[in-house]
Parts: structure tokens; C-alpha cells; sequence
């Protein structure tokens, strides 16, 4: 599967997805796909949420030094969406938004599944 049909069976899959993306550490896409009518700039947030990643990684190493600071995944809520970001290497995460009522559970549950396929793209 390429990036696109990764990223729409993620979106399709889950109820209240909008749209998700694979993104490049310094928060370029790589990829993005986007549910026809939802109007999300997954590019504009992952290069503003890069520099939050990069300090919750240092973060995540502190908290546990013996994994040398495996962050794996965050969640994001505010009043009107939520996103779901997933690390995928030393150089990428994979990035959900949701509805508010979206079912991040199978969000999770999907990038986890998905997770080994994307790296292998990558």
C-alpha cells in the first residue's frame, strides 16, 4: 500500500477521523490525506506541534531512561478536536485529527496496526 491508501483506510476506518498524515521530524509532510469536507491543516499543526514533540521526547527520556526516551504516541484534545500522534522512527510520527465525539481508541488502535507497514514506506 502506498502513503495515501495507508492514511485514507486510517481515516476510513474511524469514526469522526478527519484527516491524517505522515510527517517528517522537522513537521513537513510526507504525506496527508484528508476526509472530502473537512477542513484540517495538518501541515500548519505538525510543523507548530513539532517543537512540542521533540520537548515531550526529552521529557519521555527523563521519565524513563532505561528505554533512552521512547516516546510513542501523545493525544491532543481541545474544545473542538482532537489529535493523535504516533511516533514511527528517530525521524517521523504519524499524525490523526478527530471530531470531538471521534473514537481515538480505534485511532490508536489502527496506527498501532498500521505502524510496521508505514515504516516500511518510509
Amino acid at each position: 500500500m502506498t502513503f495515501r491508501e495507508i492514511l485514507q483506510s486510517l481515516v476510513d476506518q474511524t469514526p469522526g477521523a478527519l484527516a491524517a498524515a505522515v510527517m517528517a521530524g522537522d513537521g513537513v509532510a510526507i504525506d496527508e490525506y484528508e476526509r472530502p469536507g473537512a477542513e484540517v491543516d495538518l501541515g500548519a499543526i505538525a510543523i507548530e506541534f513539532g517543537r512540542v514533540f521533540h520537548q515531550s521526547q526529552k521529557v519521555a527520556g527523563a521519565l524513563d531512561a532505561s528505554r533512552a526516551g521512547a516516546l510513542e504516541e501523545m493525544l491532543l484534545v481541545t474544545g473542538s478536536s482532537q489529535l493523535y500522534f504516533r511516533q514511527l522512527d528517530d525521524d517521523s510520527f504519524l499524525v490523526i485529527a478527530l471530531e470531538p465525539a471521534g473514537i481515538v481508541g480505534k485511532a490508536r488502535y489502527l496506527a498501532r496496526a498500521f505502524a510496521q507497514e508505514i515504516r516500511e514506506a518510509l
